[in-house]
């Protein structure tokens, strides 16, 4: 089978395109994957970026965001059978409740646990979930890290709904799943963009008000003008360092500040804003196998479908992170194995 595995030294030019033996049967309680489609998250450029840490013989398998079929169950397993599609879960160990160290230590596509740029995995068949039945595996694919990550800043650590209002920084996979989950729940939304097209791409998805933060660096104001003035009652702050101190300035008192992003780097924000405000900061990194569940019954209900942008055959995952990396997509790039 196909395998992407990084050799020897950080960075997308050190991946290979490897030839190996499929795995074995799974064993008791694991089930076996055929993988069809994939898709690519900021994540993934981090990690094979090293992060600064030293190479030292690195081998690494990544992406962590993929959907196929099962074709062969172990002894013991209930919870899937072979011919279902399922989507791996980013976290293999978080299955529900709020997150530990512990159910967030096994993560796919990281130095502990190999990622999905292959063609079969072996996994627990507690770290699988269904596929929505409207959804293609180039779709779900998309499901794993971004959307549940939309989801869960969204609808799992506050409520939004009708009468709310939601600030969404960027076109982003994560943004623009945040913003098809708030429209579907009535909200009011405001998304922001350096790209007037990319902006009208958004209106047509549903977003009530659009930002050039280019045009308009002060954008936290103009979105808490936008919010009747009294400010933004959720911000998906993905920028980082870049964004932070905008994306407070944007919240309402009391509003919910939801940090997924870290691309600008450390920040400093004054305490002062926080506590002037009772602002609610709450740090998301993706989220369980139940929280899937929940929002893959609401993308059902709801025919809610990922946006993606690009679509590479497997044989080019090193130019589909590099388009990543220009930042130039709107949505999610994705990675079609039968290509």
């Amino acid at each position: 089978m196909r395998v992407w595995e990084l050799q020897d030294n950080w960075g997308i030019d050190h991946l290979k395109l490897l030839d190996r033996p499929e795995p074995g049967p799974p064993g008791p309680g694991q089930v076996a994957v055929r993988l069809r489609a994939a898709s690519l998250n900021y994540r993934d450029l981090s990690t094979l970026g090293g992060g600064g840490r030293e190479p030292d013989g690195v081998r690494l398998i990544p992406l962590s965001d993929a959907a196929g079929d099962v074709i062969a169950v172990g002894e013991g397993v209930t919870r899937v059978k072979v011919g279902d599609r399922v989507c791996p879960t980013f976290f293999q160990e978080w299955f529900t409740g709020s997150p530990t160290a512990r159910n967030r230590a096994r993560s796919l596509g990281s130095l502990v646990e190999p990622g999905v740029a292959q063609d079969v995995v072996v996994l627990s068949q507690d770290g699988v979930t269904a596929i929505p039945d409207h959804m293609s595996y180039l779709e779900a694919a998309t499901l794993p890290c971004a959307a549940l990550t939309a989801w869960r800043a969204v609808k799992v650590e506050t409520d939004v709904q009708a009468g709310k209002s939601v600030l969404l920084e960027g076109t982003g996979g994560v943004s623009i799943f945040a913003l098809q989950f708030a429209k579907a729940f009535g909200a009011t939304t405001i998304i922001t963009s350096s790209s007037d097209e990319k902006l009208e791409r958004a209106k047509s998805l549903g977003a009530d008000h659009l930002i050039n933060y280019r045009e308009t660096p002060d954008w936290g104001r103009k979105a808490r003008e936008l919010a009747g003035g009294l400010g933004v009652d959720c911000v998906v702050e993905v920028g980082g360092a870049g964004t932070i101190e905008q994306a407070v300035a944007a919240a309402a008192v009391g509003g919910d500040v939801m940090v997924i992003g870290s691309l600008g780097g450390a920040s400093q924000i004054t305490l002062p804003q926080l506590i002037g405000k009772n602002l609610h900061v709450h740090g998301i990194s993706v989220g369980s196998r139940t929280m899937f569940e929940a929002m893959s019954a609401a993308m059902s209900e709801h025919q809610i479908g990922p946006v993606i942008d690009k679509v590479y055959a497997f044989a080019e995952l090193p130019d589909a992170l590099r388009a990543m990396k220009a930042g130039e997509h709107f949505g999610k790039i994705c990675i079609d194995y039968a290509q």
